[in-house]
């Protein structure tokens, strides 16, 4: 078992006799949990020591202070210098693809999201200096799509394509709750400012917020399932982060807008069954940014009142929120825009593409300031 591997061995047949004898007794530590999610973390090999081709960025992170940026890589890290494109250092022995990045609030650990699509997820928290792993926080049934940090470093999100939101203790890696309460991948996550909520935004065309220490489900927020005037709802949802103020919230996906809300309102147009005619009637309160992308948006990013969004089309644009304007746009990437993070003390964004190209950007003028191919051995041979 299974077939055609090799038989068990007489010790493991007596082991399971045993077992069964003594009442076959579940000794796991959550009877609902798939076999997969109790065989612990996996061992990864080292990244190859030269890149022949390089591999697509889906996740990348600035460092604080804005002088080096974190990549994805393939069962790595790498981290570059943002003024010069060169190579600093590599942080190995990491899943297979690196789907999301984070920092805490002083640049010391990466909190690291990936895996192996359709089969394996994990969650790490990775020291940034020296590159070694410091803990796994959890293993998901799919590959890891969105992770973060609260404000305070103090909790830690995670949303997988096993449909699932979980959060955690930053101080020792204990799984506080998780929910699985949307029907497809969970894309996005993000805490409020004043540390009451959580969102996942999902491929379900819904963000749901909960109340953030308990898990329990504050309301979800449906406005990308509607139509907006010539432009069509029944769109997935790629991304969301909540904005400075305490309780409002972007997001974005599929569709031609940003859309700005409260969670607060949105329960209140959400009603419940017994007004369901009138809470057709309301009009809702969300905001709109028209982006004017020609593709969707996967990445998006909100500092200092600023949002920052990239799309499949290779263009980046950033925002007022106040004023629901766009304020710049940053082109010339020729491949699917995935990530995107931004230091406004540095003025500094970095975007990264899929095919392999990272730039840096001067937020105050829009201005190029590097581009690398984010593949160790391949970007210093084509230089």
């Amino acid at each position: 078992m299974p077939r055609d591997d090799d038989a068990l061995t007489a010790p493991q047949i007596a082991l399971f006799r045993a077992w069964i004898a003594e009442g076959a007794k579940f000794d796991g530590p959550d009877r609902k949990a798939t076999l997969k999610s109790l065989l612990g973390p996996r061992v990864h090999p080292s990244a190859p020591v030269a890149y022949r081709i390089p591999v697509p960025v889906l996740a990348l992170a600035l460092a604080p202070g804005g002088k080096e940026v974190a990549v994805g890589g393939y069962h790595e890290v790498t981290v570059w210098d943002t003024a010069t494109g060169r190579l600093v250092r590599r942080l190995g022995f990491l899943p297979q693809r690196i789907q999301a990045l984070a920092f805490n609030h002083d640049g010391s650990e990466l909190l690291v999201g990936g895996g192996t699509p359709g089969d394996y997820g994990e969650l790490a928290l990775v020291d940034f200096a020296g590159g070694k792993t410091r803990r796994v926080l959890d293993t998901f049934d799919d590959i890891v799509l969105s992770v973060g940090f609260r404000h305070d470093g103090q909790r830690i999100a995670a949303g997988s394509a096993d449909q699932t939101a979980r959060v955690y203790a930053a101080s020792d890696g204990r799984r506080l709750w998780s929910n699985k309460l949307h029907s497809d991948w969970v894309t996005g996550v993000s805490f409020s400012a004043d540390a009451r909520f959580l969102a996942s935004s999902s491929k379900d065309k819904t963000v749901k917020i909960y109340e953030a220490e308990t898990g329990a489900l504050f309301t979800t927020y449906n406005g990308h399932n509607q139509m907006l005037g010539k432009y069509a709802g029944q769109n997935p949802v790629y991304n969301v982060k909540f904005t400075a103020e305490p309780a409002v919230a972007c997001s974005a996906g599929r569709g031609q807008w940003i859309q700005i809300w409260e969670p607060e309102k949105a329960r209140d147009e959400n009603g419940t069954a017994a007004d369901m005619e009138n809470r057709f009637a309301k009009k809702s309160h969300a905001r709109f940014i028209e982006h004017g992308f020609r593709e969707e948006v996967f990445g998006l990013m909100v500092r200092g009142g600023q949002a920052f969004a990239a799309s499949a089309d290779g263009m980046v644009k950033q925002f007022d929120l106040a004023a629901l304007k766009e304020v710049r746009a940053y082109a010339g990437h020729r491949d699917w825009v995935y990530a995107l993070d931004a230091e406004p003390a540095a003025n500094r964004l970095a975007t990264g593409a899929y095919d392999g190209e990272v730039r840096i950007w001067d937020t105050t003028n829009g201005a190029c300031l590097a581009i690398f191919k984010a593949a160790p051995g391949y970007a210093e041979k084509v230089k």
